[in-house]
């Protein structure tokens, strides 16, 4: 019953039966049926020669679980056929192996470390915030190790998923690199054999991470490279992209001035049209002059001019439009006085356009679509803070499960509230 406005919790309530306090347990499928979590399965014969089993020992297993700490009776089974005496022992439906976790607690960590945005080594304090209410042990999390190994599990699963999933989506894919730093120095160098310079360690650790995403923000795939990778080593991504969606539903391609993206695009894509966002671009005149003035009308009337121009330079779709533009921004640069803003931007447009000019001659077009700063800047935040990945196995399967997590999570605000990214694709696009 409702306290106040307040509703109780009923997943924590529980029964009390004769003194023993009693709590109904969600039920898991096994072989088609459905039982209790935490049912024991015992063998019937043994798996390698088919033979009876007779039980050798019974024990006690503790499972740390979401409804506390569950003492479950087990026994430890042996074949009877002498040549063989395989060992087995019980199943405890909803444990993965011999773990002392239960399945859906290493889900409810998994979820503290993603949602709290935490590392493996804080998953104890962020769960005491995360978790509070929610289960009658608040805040106890596995050991790190524990949850490293989960997560190594758990990051073949997501790769699966994230390969095999169903793309819907309006025909443009998005590009982007995310770098990342990696790596244990000691065990790094022991593999290696030698000790590094800080100089060498520094540009050793740096990695990237290309993701592959739709306007939707649904991540398809990704690829970790080293640092200023060549072109070869995103032509394993473009490869696995084009084997999954037929070339002719790809209609674009947008990347920022990556040469790396670009090259890999060129020679995998060759057909499809190639657009560079220019969205960090808009992006950088805007917080120049907000430096300044904190308001864009608190811009000078003929600065503000130039604030335009500099926006239509930067979207201008050939090479003819933005040099137009730009003679225009010299002009009224010539004729007024500039504020320390003005100049930083003007500096900053003659860069822009030298570097927009060259891809305008290439045939690439302006793309003012934010979804890669919008999702790496929502990324950013969990690989800062998150270090348990030391190796490249260990960055892959984290990426793995971050990027399926995030393409099942829904959306908290807006018109689409309460819809994944995956399911939102899907009913835009059928």
């Amino acid at each position: 019953m409702p306290r106040g406005n307040i509703a109780i919790n009923r997943e924590i309530a529980k029964e009390v039966k004769d003194g023993i306090v009693y709590q109904v347990l969600p039920e898991i499928e096994h072989e088609g049926q459905m039982y209790p979590s935490f049912t024991t399965v015992s063998p019937i014969k043994c798996l390698i020669c088919g033979n009876p089993l007779f039980g050798n020992q019974y024990y006690d297993r503790i499972i740390i679980t979401s409804y506390g700490n569950i003492i479950v009776p087990t026994t430890y089974w042996i074949c009877k056929n002498p040549n063989c005496a395989k060992h087995h022992t019980d199943t405890i439906l909803g444990v993965t192996g011999t773990a002392n976790y239960s399945d859906e607690y290493n889900e409810k960590m998994q979820s503290v470390r993603y949602n709290g945005r935490c590392t493996l080594w804080k998953s104890h304090t962020v769960g005491e915030i995360f978790t509070e209410g929610l289960t009658d042990i608040s805040g106890r999390a596995p050991c790190p190790t524990t949850l490293w190994k989960y997560e190594q599990i758990r990051g073949k699963i997501s790769a699966q998923e994230l390969q095999e999933q169903e793309i819907n989506f309006n025909g443009t894919l998005y590009i982007d690199g995310y770098w990342v730093k990696i790596g244990w120095r000691k065990y790094i160098e022991a593999q290696l054999g030698r000790k590094f310079t800080d100089h060498e360690w520094k540009i050793f650790r740096h990695k990237v991470i290309y993701v592959v995403a739709t306007e939707d923000k649904v991540i398809l795939d990704f690829q970790i490279t080293n640092r200023m990778p060549s072109f070869i080593e995103l032509v394993p991504l473009m490869n696995r992209i084009k084997n999954r969606l037929p070339e002719g539903d790809i209609l674009k391609i947008v990347s920022d001035e990556d040469d790396a993206i670009i090259g890999s695009v060129e020679r995998i894509f060759p057909n499809v049209s190639h657009s560079f966002c220019v969205f960090h671009q808009l992006k950088n005149v805007t917080e120049k002059y907000l430096d300044e003035f904190k308001y864009i009308n608190k811009i000078p009337s003929d600065e503000l001019k130039l604030y335009g121009l500099a926006q239509d330079l930067i979207v201008a779709e050939n090479v003819i439009e933005s040099t137009i533009y730009y003679q225009k921004i010299l002009e009224i640069a010539s004729s007024i006085e500039l504020s320390k803003a003005s100049e930083k931007v003007i500096s900053y447009i003659k860069k822009v356009y030298s570097q927009n000019k060259k891809l305008l001659k290439k045939g690439f077009t302006p793309e003012t679509n934010n979804v890669m700063e919008q999702l790496f800047s929502l990324l950013s935040d969990i690989f800062t803070q998150a270090r348990s990945f030391k190796i490249n196995d260990g960055l892959y399967n984290f990426s793995n499960n971050l990027f399926a997590f995030f393409n099942r999570s829904c959306f908290k605000t807006g018109e689409w509230k309460g819809v994944s990214p995956i399911d939102r694709a899907k009913i835009k696009y059928g």
